[in-house]
């Protein structure tokens, strides 16, 4: 074949070189073995333009996980609060404290008061300035019986509480505590034990007390708190006393709490996402059908799908090569008023039709940008323009569509956490131990459009 002025293949990939450059090894990768060169002429830089488009359509659909793993979660979760977009949300948490050793109580030991201690750990989602009501009562089920435990999971408990406690929440404190002083009468059979050396196991111990819950009153509606787990400070306390010649002594038993999950569930009664289909991610909603909007929601495990339908048709634009593409999406602005913060990272993973991830070892993959990392994008706020968006390297996705010779291409799905792991790969991420959430309008937004495809391509004038 000649060397003529057409391109004979489609490339994907960034400008790196001169457009000249660009032209060269395109027009030669249509050659073979034999062909005669006749000329090898210099291309005028004029006739190469690098154009910019942002009117591709974007698809966007909200995705519900089928369930969350909340089990071994990163937090304790426990508060109420109506998110004006998602609806009414809760939190509850369940913990087992532990036996690990004897309390070492002295004989002549006096009981003063059973207290559950649980510091802040500067997680909250919601307001915190008006009052939480916590009441925390009797698990009546061994929490270790199940292996892993959901976000939809509850265990049957007392409906008498131990304790009760009405506080303005102060999650930013990084030395305050929330104390809750419990039963007596379970604090003085712990104790009785104890003096008794009667318990000598955590089975002798299950048999007194099989774990707890800390629950937020019906009425609430203020925020979600998050409170340490398992280190020296998060204890069931036993407190007692002894009388000394020179005064009275005081002393403190503990038992740790290494075992917990969190049930965190949504009505979204008359909301936008009122038809969301749950337990079934096959089933998404398109989001014509809620308001032209779409959601993220950590904690339920809503995602939201991006689609690219129109990106196949640039395999037919003559003499034009896609260089870059970044998908910038924009939060309904009305949605980030206080106090429901957006996430600060977002991730993007690809997914088949059916919303289930593509996976290399059980883990799922996330898109690529053209250097092979992992797509991820930060909130930027942007203050000449009045803004907070986000911005992602979709070049990726563009090799692969146009790559690809099949009518059906992957999506992708938009989480608050970077995912690992093959069994649970939300578990002890954000997504899974954490409540924000994000709204984002579709191209149809009456209001604010949240979503535009950035494409950067190059064209040559043909003659």
């Amino acid at each position: 074949m000649k060397l003529s002025k057409y391109f004979s293949k489609r490339v994907f990939t960034p400008v790196t070189t001169a457009f000249a450059g660009l032209y060269f090894c395109i027009t030669m990768s249509g050659c073979q073995w034999g062909d005669e060169v006749v000329a090898l002429k210099q291309q005028n830089p004029d006739d190469f333009m690098v154009l910019f488009s942002d009117t591709s359509l974007v698809k966007l659909t909200t995705v519900a996980l089928d369930s969350v793993q909340t089990g071994g979660a990163s937090r304790l979760l426990v508060g109420r609060f109506t998110d004006p977009y998602l609806g009414k949300m809760h939190a509850t948490t369940f913990f087992q404290p532990q036996f690990e050793s004897n309390l070492g109580i002295p004989e002549l030991a006096i009981y003063d008061s059973l207290v559950f201690k649980a510091p802040y750990d500067k997680y909250y989602y919601g307001d915190t300035t008006k009052v939480m009501n916590l009441s925390v009562h009797a698990v009546n089920t061994d929490i270790m019986l199940k292996s892993s435990y959901f976000n939809f999971y509850t265990l049957d408990f007392d409906a008498a509480p131990l304790g009760k406690k009405s506080f303005a929440p102060t999650p930013q404190s990084i030395t305050q505590a929330v104390r809750f002083k419990l039963s007596d009468v379970l604090g003085k059979k712990i104790f009785d034990k104890s003096m008794a050396n009667l318990i000598t196991t955590n089975d002798q111990w299950l048999e007194i007390l099989k774990g707890l819950t800390i629950v937020a009153d019906d009425k609430d509606n203020g925020s979600v708190v998050g409170f340490k787990y398992g280190s020296d400070s998060t204890v069931l306390e036993v407190h007692y006393h002894t009388a000394e010649k020179d005064g009275i002594t005081r002393g403190v038993g503990t038992f740790k709490v290494p075992a917990r999950f969190n049930q965190i569930l949504g009505d979204r009664t008359g909301t936008n996402l009122a038809k969301l289909p749950i337990f079934n991610s096959r089933l998404s909603l398109p989001s014509e059908q809620s308001g032209n909007e779409a959601y993220i929601q950590e904690g339920t495990g809503i995602m939201t799908r991006i689609d690219l339908p129109t990106v196949r048709n640039l395999k037919y634009v003559q003499y034009s090569v896609p260089n870059r593409a970044f998908l910038k999406v924009t939060p309904v602005r009305s949605s980030l008023d206080y106090p429901f913060t957006p996430p600060p990272t977002l991730h993007m993973y690809l997914v088949d039709k059916y919303n289930q991830f593509y996976r290399s070892g059980g883990t799922p993959i996330p898109l690529s940008d053209l250097a092979g990392k992992a797509v991820s994008a930060t909130l930027i706020n942007d203050m000449i323009n009045n803004e907070q968006y986000y911005s992602f390297d979709v070049s990726g996705q563009f090799t692969t569509i146009l790559a690809s010779t099949s009518e059906e291409t992957n999506g992708l799905v938009i989480v608050s956490s970077s995912l690992s792991g093959s069994t649970f790969p939300e578990a002890q991420t954000e997504f899974a131990d954490g409540m924000k959430r994000l709204v984002i309008g579709n191209q149809l937004h009456p209001r604010q459009p949240g979503v535009k495809l950035q494409l950067y391509y190059t064209t040559y004038k043909a003659p």
